[in-house]
């Protein structure tokens, strides 16, 4: 009876052990990869700022994290446009910002870094060559070369480089991470990130199509980026490429009636 007695004990307290283990990884695991963070205060400050940085959710799923984002072109200079980082994409980038207008960051788990409208619908201008650009939020961002910018993500991706060895070493010579998140950086966001964007390749085939122009700066694709990457419709021939629009006044696009 006292063997008996032992083996449930020992049972029980393994048990018990099982599900504390289960806990802690259980609320690692949500801490490390699910707890969702509002955005600072300041960018929910004024219609602008949250125009211009909020999240529109694209984080859930197109997110990038945020260090990968941060170092893909000092470690990939040549699939850029020119000489810059993200500034020679034409991006709208107002001093003393963390990233550019249109760029959103949020913490899911880990900070991570998407896209909402204003990548495309900010306007600028200056007055004289020697001024800083005042930016229109809902403008058309006529310098935005967005074919380049969805061209220099998958690029990156199917470089050999895109690794855990060389991007962890590229990090570290900007930022020391925690000890946990190394490893969940290491062993699953850069893996995990580089199968997400080859995914992509397929769905941004067209954006390659050598028959077709580029778009240039200011233009975008809308419909085929509709048709391809949200709907995943088969690639056909078909080609659109327009100036960025305003998102003020739309009722001038509406056609007239018939009289």
């Amino acid at each position: 009876m006292a063997e008996i007695g032992k083996k449930k004990n020992w049972w029980k307290l393994s048990l018990l052990v099982l599900v504390l283990l289960a806990g802690v990884g259980g609320a690692v695991g949500w801490q490390k990869f699910f707890r969702a963070e509002p955005q600072p205060a300041w960018v929910k400050s004024t219609p602008d700022m949250r125009f211009k940085y909020g999240s529109i959710g694209a984080e859930n799923d197109a997110g990038i994290p945020y260090w990968i984002f941060f170092v893909l072109p000092r470690m990939f200079p040549e699939k850029l446009p020119g000489p810059g980082g993200y500034a020679s994409l034409g991006v709208a980038w107002e001093q003393g910002q963390e990233l550019p207008i249109g760029f959103t960051k949020k913490t899911v788990g880990f900070p991570r870094v998407a896209n909402n409208c204003a990548s495309c619908h900010t306007a600028s201008y200056r007055t004289s060559a020697s001024d800083d650009p005042v930016f229109v939020p809902t403008g058309p961002n006529h310098t935005l070369n967005l074919q380049a910018f969805f061209r220099f993500i998958v690029d990156c991706a199917r470089d050999p480089r895109f690794n855990g060895d060389e991007i962890m070493r590229e990090i570290a010579l900007v930022y020391d991470l925690p000890f946990l998140d190394k490893l969940i950086y290491r062993y699953v966001l850069i893996p995990l990130t580089k199968k997400r964007l080859l995914e992509r390749e397929e769905q941004f085939k067209w954006v390659y199509h050598t028959d077709f122009p580029l778009w240039g700066r200011g233009r975008d694709d809308a419909m085929n980026l509709t048709k391809y990457f949200l709907l995943r419709w088969p690639m056909d021939d078909s080609i659109g490429p327009t100036d960025m629009p305003s998102i003020w006044n739309l009722k001038k696009y509406k056609p007239e009636k018939a009289c």
